[in-house]
This record gives structure tokens, C-alpha cells and sequence, in this order.
């Protein structure tokens, strides 16, 4: 459950931090603020993900070494700073999940544990 904390809070750290600085860069680059209309709209969206997911990969990239470490994956590729970088961009659909996924695990704790009592 320590290593799910880890992974967790990473995660959450760099989806943070990703989020605010797409924020700053789409402020300096007015065309990425406003509404377009028809496949402009689509275009501006497509280009501020792909631009969050390059924030997020830089992002994992400079903390490659604490990562390592943090979440004890020496040895790691280099790849895996893209994969972090693309789930830090992902937003609350990645939380949703994530959070999903823990209340499960409790869950079971929980259900073992009463199991164990004899409840």
C-alpha cells in the first residue's frame, strides 16, 4: 500500500504542477484561450493536451532521479517519464479512477480483516 501512496502522490504532484503551468503558457498565447468555432475548436484542444503532455513528460523527466528512488524503480526506462507525463495530463478522469481504485483496496482490507475477527 506504500508503494500505491507513492505512485499516488506522485502522480498527483505532477498533474498539479502540470495542470499550472499549461495554465501560464496558454496565457501567454492568446490563440489558445479563446473559443474557436468548428474543426478550430477541435484543433486548440488537441493542441493544449498535446501541449500538457509535454509539460507533464519534461516535468517527469527532471524528477527522474527522485522518482527512481521514491517509487524504487531503479533501472526504469526513459520512456516512463512519457507515460507519467501523459497521465499527469489526463486531468480528474486519472483521479476518479485512481481513487476508485483505492477505496476497492480498502475495501478488501476491510473485508479480510472482519473475515479474520470472525464477524
Amino acid at each position: 500500500m506504500d508503494k500505491l501512496t507513492a505512485w499516488i502522490a506522485f502522480v498527483a504532484a505532477l498533474s498539479v504542477a502540470t495542470e499550472r503551468i499549461t495554465e501560464i503558457v496558454k496565457g501567454f498565447v492568446p490563440w489558445l484561450t479563446q473559443d474557436k468555432k468548428g474543426p478550430l475548436e477541435e484543433l486548440r484542444k488537441a493542441l493544449i493536451q498535446i501541449l500538457a503532455v509535454a509539460i507533464g513528460t519534461l516535468l517527469a523527466a527532471l524528477t527522474y532521479g527522485q522518482m527512481q528512488s521514491a517509487l524504487n524503480l531503479q533501472g526504469a526506462p526513459g520512456w516512463m517519464c512519457f507515460v507519467l507525463g501523459a497521465m499527469a495530463s489526463g486531468g480528474s478522469g486519472l483521479w476518479n479512477s485512481a481513487l476508485d481504485i483505492v477505496r476497492e483496496i480498502n475495501r478488501q482490507k476491510q473485508v479480510l480483516t472482519d473475515k479474520l475477527k470472525g464477524v
